[in-house]
């Protein structure tokens, strides 16, 4: 039997992330699975600009949660964030998924 900690955890990852506007934010995340993550990499590396556009809100959709579990907001919204707050999130996402420089 494999250990669990192999697979995606079901717990929120709470995590502080400095924003634009210089203050820190308490947010929530979600582990992703590998099919998210690959599915991710495909999106960004597809010749479709449309697809490669939509990549990265689709994964912070997929992670960012409220405290419960829920999700935060959909990848419609995340369209609509400003490029100096999406990076930061999506460097949380990263490292909520072993994806960062943990060494940070």
């Amino acid at each position: 039997m494999l250990d669990k900690s192999l697979f995606v955890s079901t717990e929120v990852v709470e995590r502080e992330v400095e924003l634009a506007d210089g203050k820190k934010h308490k947010l929530f995340f979600k582990e992703l699975t590998a099919a998210d993550i690959s599915r991710y990499v495909n999106a960004q590396n597809s010749s479709d600009e449309s697809v490669q556009l939509f990549a990265n809100p689709k994964l912070l959709a997929l992670s960012l949660c409220e405290p419960d579990g829920k999700p935060a907001i959909t990848a419609e919204q995340a369209l609509n964030l400003k490029p100096s707050v999406i990076g930061p999130i999506l460097e949380a996402v990263r490292e909520v998924n072993g994806l960062g420089d943990e060494k940070k």
